[in-house]
């Protein structure tokens, strides 16, 4: 690429999605700039990164905009792009300004959010024959006689979105419908939304409701990169083995799955339905009668590193596409579509793994044994999410931090160990 190539500023430095997005546009010779609150974000460490700057804390979200915009106006022209559901949130909102200074791809805001408000979202994925769970959408606490009348268990209580969600908690389960009027307004008087979203959007702070899938199955994704303005559309599919906590979390080992072009088809027209440009993953759960649509990122995510080393430079098609360099853009879309993995492949975050497995051993569960890999067990490489050779500041700083916050917070370490949900 031209030594002249605008650099691409990333946010929240401690995710793992920004340090894949870092090595990969690294890796393509293009400067890397990280915008973080603190000084030792594992991601600001690698060696790509040509400045790092401290910004204020991502929430509230207003003065960490007006910061990026200020940090735009000062250095205009460097691309920008969503790192957490906040963001894509926000930076839709205000794309307007910070399209000013900024090389911005994002989506409108009425695209975002039919994406990031699962009853939207929903609705959407009905609209062209993607299944969804039994949810509901209770309006009051009346409603839940309707739920306990109607749903089976076990139930999972969710956010209705993530964004500006103070506690982030994922969901929690519910396995007696007798319990579920107490459960549910604990989980809402405990878990609440930034009144930046509440003042525009009040209705979403009421839970949603939803049938669990078969327990064990791992969660099936299709993730990759859409730009409904120029056709573009390349994927790929993998299978969470391992989240924490166990029923309803995180991430931590995955396997490469082989993609559902039917489903893959039916998410093409639903991107290029209302105009979506940008990284995604969509997650589903396997059911007798198909898959079901549960979640749909709009923005870099956890585990983009394993695209990456699978032929699928997301982070690169973000920029390409920002900047308007259509004709590398068309190759690098036409060469991800052609790639074909020599075996099977596994992508692991080693020590977060490792330090949930002790915890499980110390209160007496038995660690999940992983024996789904295609192709038999053993067979092709494990990819770490963190761990690099040749960028070996962030897996320090990641290490250190990880150890720390166990160290820090043992109680919730066990606790989460204990959980069934």
């Amino acid at each position: 690429m031209p030594a002249d190539r605008p650099a691409f500023v990333l946010t929240m430095g401690g995710y793992y999605g920004t340090l894949a997005a870092a090595r990969c546009l690294g890796h393509a010779g293009l400067p890397v700039v990280v915008a973080d609150e603190t000084h030792f974000a594992p991601a600001s460490w690698s060696r790509y990164v040509v400045s790092r700057h401290r910004s204020p804390p991502a929430r509230p979200i207003g003065p960490f905009v007006d910061w990026l915009i200020d940090l735009g106006r000062r250095s205009p022209g460097r691309v920008l792009y969503a790192t957490s559901d906040d963001l894509a949130w926000a930076f839709a909102q205000r794309g307007e300004e910070l399209g000013r200074h900024y090389r911005l791809l994002s989506p409108p805001f009425e695209t975002l959010h039919r994406l990031l408000d699962k009853r939207q979202l929903y609705a959407l994925c009905e609209s062209v024959g993607i299944s969804v769970p039994r949810t509901w959408f209770p309006r009051d606490e009346s409603d839940l006689e309707g739920v306990v009348r109607e749903a089976r268990r076990p139930l999972l209580i969710k956010p209705r979105t993530q964004v500006f969600f103070t506690s982030q908690r994922k969901g929690r389960i519910v396995r007696a419908l007798e319990e579920l009027k107490s459960a549910y307004s604990d989980f809402l008087r405990y878990n609440r939304y930034d009144e930046h979203l509440l003042r525009s959007h009040p209705d979403v702070e009421r839970p949603m409701l939803q049938e669990c899938g078969a327990a064990g199955e791992p969660i099936y994704s299709i993730s990759g990169f859409c730009d409904a303005r120029a056709g573009h559309f390349a994927t790929r599919a993998s299978l969470k083995l391992i989240q924490w906590p166990r029923l309803a979390g995180v991430g931590l080992y995955f396997e490469d799955a082989e993609i559902h072009a039917e489903l893959a088809s039916k998410l093409r027209r639903m991107c290029e339905s209302i105009g979506f440009v940008g990284v995604f993953e969509a997650e589903f759960i396997g059911t007798p009668t198909g898959f079901q649509l549960i979640d749909f990122n709009p923005r870099f995510f956890g585990q983009m590193g394993f695209d990456v080393v699978r032929g699928l430079p997301s982070p690169l098609l973000v920029y390409l596409a920002a900047i308007g360099d259509t004709d590398r853009l068309r190759a690098e879309v036409g060469a991800a579509s052609d790639w074909r993995a020599a075996g099977p492949m596994r992508f692991v975050n080693k020590t977060a793994l490792a330090l949930t497995r002790t915890a499980e051993r110390l209160v007496g569960r038995k660690p999940t044994e992983v024996a789904h890999l295609r192709g038999g067990n053993g067979a092709g490489p494990t990819v770490d999410a963190v761990g690099d050779s040749h960028d070996w500041l962030p897996t320090l700083f990641d290490g250190l931090q990880q150890i720390g916050g166990a160290l820090r917070h043992p109680r919730a370490m066990l606790t989460a160990a204990l959980r069934r949900d």
